[in-house]
């Protein structure tokens, strides 16, 4: 091997070393979240198959919901104990995780922000981030809950509060990123009134966000009308359906920075609300969906057209995805696809990458 070739390797060696390290702490364009979840008796969600070991999906970062701060300041898991079992066994397993992080509301948030010369948590924080060697947190539970009808209000210079509140992270913690999650409803409920005290401040938090995480959970209620094509519709004939045609015009015209923006889009059925409480959050899979023929009569899903258009409209408009939830896709391989167990990731992700479109008989939308 002569000395123009060793040097041609090493220079690569040199550039793909440099790659992982500056894409290390982001992201990406294809992020899984991960349940985790169970059933108690370990029956009826078959734990040996979601192991992280078994996920061979390319999954550029892996998410997780989380962790709460309480009035004490404290930080735990947000649901269940066993949660810090799974968040040690996801920095085990990928250098790149990211935790859902916040206080319990807007309310909490507020209380917790209000004194900006001792944001008490940051020292707990730093000592999880420590233990739990994560990568990032997105911040959750920060927005105004426009649903219902309250007293409180966000007060003013809430969002100068959380501007300094995420410099004094940083600062605590160099290394850690720091994002924010933000509803999708939020922003189109918002739209006539981006001044609102309510809405977020997106000009300031710009400048200290690294990222935005746009949700779409509960974008439309699962319904008849969405049994076929799932609940995040790219069009809808019905005026007062929910559509990412809507969405895209408030998007582009919102304040938040495009650039940093990253969506996120459920891989994984919805069920009718009257149904839910027949399920553990681990049955919700399109494996129970295709071997259960009579699932389809509640179950909203998308298919192999609506998951390849969701990768479309995020690579023209977001950094990358996170799918949701990559350990509730087709374990057992009941929807027979190409031997597939995350298939419905696979056919976003060639979506996002304008690569050939994944089909299958028995999510072909028919």
């Amino acid at each position: 091997m002569n000395i123009l070739m060793v040097n041609t390797l090493i220079f690569f060696l040199h550039l793909s070393i440099l790659i992982y390290i500056t894409t290390a702490a982001e992201l990406g364009i294809s992020s899984c979240r991960y349940l985790g979840q169970i059933d108690p008796a370990n029956e009826r969600c078959h734990k040996d198959a979601v192991k992280l070991a078994k996920i061979s999906a390319p999954c550029t970062a892996f998410v997780f919901d989380g962790l709460t701060c309480d009035e004490n300041y404290l930080i735990g898991p947000s649901y269940d104990p066993t949660d810090l079992d799974v968040i040690k066994n996801l920095v085990d397993f990928s250098p790149n995780v990211f935790l859902y992080y916040g206080h319990k509301d807007i309310q909490a948030w507020s209380k917790a922000l209000e004194n900006e010369t001792d944001f008490k948590e940051i020292p707990n924080i730093k000592n999880f981030v420590i233990e739990f060697p994560v990568e990032g947190l997105i911040l959750k539970n920060m927005g105004y809950d426009y649903t219902v009808t309250q007293d409180f209000h966000i007060p003013a210079h809430f969002f100068v509060h959380v501007y300094n509140y995420v410099k004094a992270i940083k600062t605590a913690i160099p290394d850690l990123k720091v994002g924010l999650h933000v509803e999708a409803l939020g922003m189109m409920f918002y739209d006539d009134n981006r001044t609102s005290s309510d809405w977020y401040d997106f000009t300031t938090l710009n400048e200290v966000m690294d990222y935005y995480v746009i949700g779409f959970d509960n974008f439309n209620p699962c319904t008849d009308e969405f049994l076929n094509g799932g609940i995040v519709p790219y069009e809808s004939s019905n005026p007062s359906a929910t559509t990412l045609y809507q969405f895209k015009y408030i998007f582009i015209e919102s304040a938040i920075a495009k650039d940093k923006v990253y969506f996120e889009f459920s891989i994984n059925p919805t069920v009718k609300a009257e149904k839910q409480q027949e399920f553990y959050s681990c049955e919700i899979s399109y494996n129970e969906y295709c071997e259960n023929p009579t699932y389809k009569e509640f179950m909203c899903v998308d298919n192999q057209d609506t998951f390849f258009e969701k990768g479309n409209f995020t690579r023209e408009f977001a950094k990358g995805f996170i799918a949701r939830y990559i350990d509730l896709v087709d374990r057992d391989l009941k929807c027979e696809c190409n031997h597939d167990k995350y298939v419905t990731f696979t056919m976003m992700l060639n979506g996002y990458n304008n690569q050939e479109k994944v089909t299958c008989a028995k999510l072909n939308g028919s």
